[in-house]
């Protein structure tokens, strides 16, 4: 699919919206919400900054250099890797790094909702791989959708500061992926749809049973 020309500021904003809310950044807004805005508040700073780094590094460094490798290979085309025959190395080194990452803040001795949080990323992903060799199912409004899922999770379960605002942020943010998917039409409506709707409910379905 190629990108419009007819509007250049709504294209900028477009890629914005998709390189700001990327699936290699979603977790670590997951994590920054869970760390600074429920009751892991009160531990102590440098513990928080090291499991946001870790997190960070796992979950959006590796994956990043990853693409940046296959792309100077020529393995893939672009670093958005929009055709989808080329994401089977991506979408399993993001499983990997997904698992990774919760192991990790296991072994920080992490909520164990906060942990399924990341296993829950996983199946999302290994999901994402199965399908997008026929269908070329959003993995930005993905995203969006496991992030919509916590902030829905913690909210219901009353573990969250400002409970209804971060819920609202967070469906208002899926949406604007849609919108930026769609307008750069990277995506149809059903493949966005899709996405955003499979990671939500198995984040939540992880969250409340794992």
């Amino acid at each position: 699919m190629t990108e419009p020309a007819t509007n250049k500021t709504a294209t900028v904003a477009a890629h914005i919206i998709s390189d700001l809310f990327s699936p290699l950044l979603a977790p670590s807004y997951a994590l920054i919400l869970a760390l600074w805005f429920t009751l892991l508040r009160y531990l102590p700073l440098g513990v928080k900054l090291m499991a946001l780094g870790g997190v960070f590094f796992i979950t959006a460094v590796i994956p990043a250099l990853v693409i940046f490798v296959l792309y100077r290979m020529g393995r893939v085309s672009d670093m958005s890797i929009s055709d989808k025959s080329q994401r089977t190395m991506p979408y399993s080194v993001s499983i990997a790094c997904y698992i990774g990452a919760g192991l990790f803040l296991s072994s920080m001795q992490a909520p164990a909702w906060l942990d399924a949080f990341f296993y829950g990323a996983a199946v999302v992903s290994l999901l994402s791989l199965i399908i997008t060799h026929w269908w070329k199912i959003s993995a930005h409004t993905g995203g969006m959708g496991g992030l919509a899922a916590v902030c829905y999770w913690l909210a219901f379960h009353n573990v969250i500061a400002l409970p209804m605002i971060w819920v609202s942020i967070a469906f208002a943010l899926v949406g604007a992926m849609g919108w930026a998917r769609l307008y750069l039409r990277h995506h149809t409506p059903l493949q966005v749809f899709a996405g955003a709707t499979m990671a939500f409910l198995i984040e939540y379905i992880a969250l409340t049973f794992l």
